[in-house]
Formats: structure tokens, sequence, C-alpha cells
């Protein structure tokens, strides 16, 4: 998402988008988003400096960390920005900066439920829907 320094008024600049990851580089083996990103923003000049004040959500698809069934998770959050503004220069560009806080804030271990009894490490059956099949 590229804005325009000059286009900025001086009450700010206020957006709503709806964007597919893809867009701002992120790809499947990084992260399944469900749903297209929903990205507010709230765009402000102060000097040579653009503050962007920034909301993201989306829908994501997980695996648990016990049992490695896909969990969906709704994550939604604020993300602050500042651009130095050089001579010359007319864009800013949100994307990058974006996807990686993306990234960052997608948690690493979700679990399916709080008592997930995972898989046996012996069969490989999913203990919450079947009893352990390792002979004794």
């Amino acid at each position: 998402m590229k804005i325009a320094v000059r286009t900025i008024p001086a009450q700010g600049l206020e957006f709503k988008e709806t964007i597919e990851p893809v867009t701002i580089g992120l790809s499947e083996a990084e992260i399944h988003a469900i749903q297209p990103l929903e990205v507010e923003a709230c765009i402000q000049r102060v000097g040579q400096t653009v503050l962007a004040h920034t909301q993201v959500g989306s829908r994501y698809g997980l695996n648990c960390a016990r049992c490695l069934k896909e969990v969906e998770i709704n994550c939604r959050e604020t993300y602050d920005f500042d651009y130095h503004i050089v001579t010359g220069q007319e864009t800013i560009d949100l994307d990058e900066d974006i996807r990686q806080e993306v990234i960052l804030h997608i948690p690493n271990r979700v679990l399916c439920k709080p008592d997930c009894k995972g898989l046996c490490p012996g069969c490989g059956g999913d203990l919450n829907v079947e009893a352990c099949r390792c002979k004794k």
C-alpha cells in the first residue's frame, strides 16, 4: 500500500482496505490466511515524518501443536510505524512493514482445545478420538 506523501492532508488520512495476503508478499508457506487481510490506517504527517497507526485483522489456519489438526483463529493487531521523509521522496510503502508484523504476531503454538491429548508417539493415533494401538 503506497501512500503519496503530498496527498496527506493536514488533518491526516484515514482508509480501510481489504487485501489479499499475496499483495503484501505473504506466501501460503509463511502463513495460511483463510480470509483477506482487513487493514485500517490513520496516516499523519508531522514535519519530515509520516506516522502510520494501523490495525490489521484476518482469520488464520494454524496446526494444533499436539494433534496437528487445523485450528482457525481470529487475529487483530495494532501496529505503529514512522517513516522519515527525505527530500524528493514521494511515497511511503506500508506493505513490507505490515507483512513482517503479521508474521511476528501469529502465535507459534496453538491448541485445538486446552486438554488436547495429541498423537501417540508409537502408533501415531490421535488420542483425542481413538485409543492407542501400540502393543504393550
